[in-house]
């Protein structure tokens, strides 16, 4: 079962998705089709200190039985796609199955040593993969439930986990993750967009607007300006060129002319697209190539 943000109304028509597609690719700088095949897939992804700070990331909330197991989503309530003010202010909704935890069997008393065990063995499996020692929520959740651990109850040690990065609910395609990014899971034709920028368009950059100045439709457009200021405290951009894209060989050596792109990234696991730093790097929304 695919988790979403919410359950998208119905009619979600063939001319909206090519909107969106081409809109998303002035955002990126490139059409959607530069980045990977048609098999590959994506996720979109939600970390930075501000979990730590507000103690998010040891809300048991993230561990329940259904949410591990993919069988709900979860909304914590606290997380905003953007700062107060800035756009709608969108609440995200996670799936905690297809998060991502750091895990710590030292903090497991010694009755508990056979789930430690095979906690350990998971984050051992892990560290040579994508995601270098963190747990999807899913294999947690699976190897808890195999020795009948409830990873919520009260007398269990937030130590033993740590949420690293929450999936924001979506399907595996780009355009399902950058959907999910930006709050445009549930929107199926321009009607639908989220409220625009009001009272705060004047702090996006003119640079930010020019980036969607392609997007035909004005209420799409007005949107995503705000995720296209590369100089904003509350919600910059940071766009990755692909992997596959070299530098030119035969370019003028005296050329001074800037790269519009970060260098491609595969830091923390997965291939970067995107990523919104958000109040000046106390979190950060990311759009990855995933294996899971």
């Amino acid at each position: 079962m695919t988790l979403e943000n919410s359950t998208p109304p119905p009619g979600r028509s063939a001319e909206w998705e090519a909107t969106l597609a081409e809109a998303f690719g002035e955002v990126l700088g490139r059409p959607l089709a530069e980045h990977g095949d048609a098999d590959a897939r994506y996720g979109a992804y939600y970390g930075g200190n501000f979990l730590d700070e507000a103690e998010l990331d040891h809300d048991p909330v993230w561990v329940g039985r259904a949410a591990l197991a993919g069988e709900q989503t979860i909304g914590p309530g606290d997380l905003l796609l953007t700062p107060p003010g800035d756009t709608a202010e969108t609440e995200l909704v996670f799936d905690a199955s297809r998060s991502l935890f750091w895990v710590d069997p030292r903090e497991l008393p010694d009755t508990l040593a056979a789930f430690g065990a095979d906690l350990a063995a998971a984050v051992a499996a892990s560290e040579g993969g994508q995601w270098r020692g963190a747990l999807l929520g899913a294999e947690l959740g699976r190897i808890a439930g195999h020795h009948g651990v409830d990873l919520a109850a009260a007398d269990l040690s937030r130590e033993l986990w740590t949420l690293w990065q929450g999936r924001i609910a979506s399907g595996d395609t780009l355009l399902d993750a950058l959907r999910a990014a930006t709050g445009l899971t549930a929107a199926t034709s321009p009607e639908l967009v989220p409220a625009g920028l009001g009272d705060s368009a004047d702090e996006v950059a003119e640079e930010a607007h020019e980036l969607v100045a392609g997007v035909a439709d004005p209420a799409l457009r007005d949107y995503l300006a705000a995720f296209c200021d590369e100089e904003s405290h509350d919600l910059a951009l940071v766009r990755f060129a692909p992997a596959d894209v070299e530098g030119d060989e035969d370019e003028d050596e005296g050329d001074d002319e800037e790269d519009d792109f970060d260098d491609y990234d595969e830091s923390q696991g997965g291939t970067v697209v995107v990523r919104w730093d958000g109040a000046v790097d106390q979190y950060e929304v990311t759009v990855r190539r995933v294996i899971a």
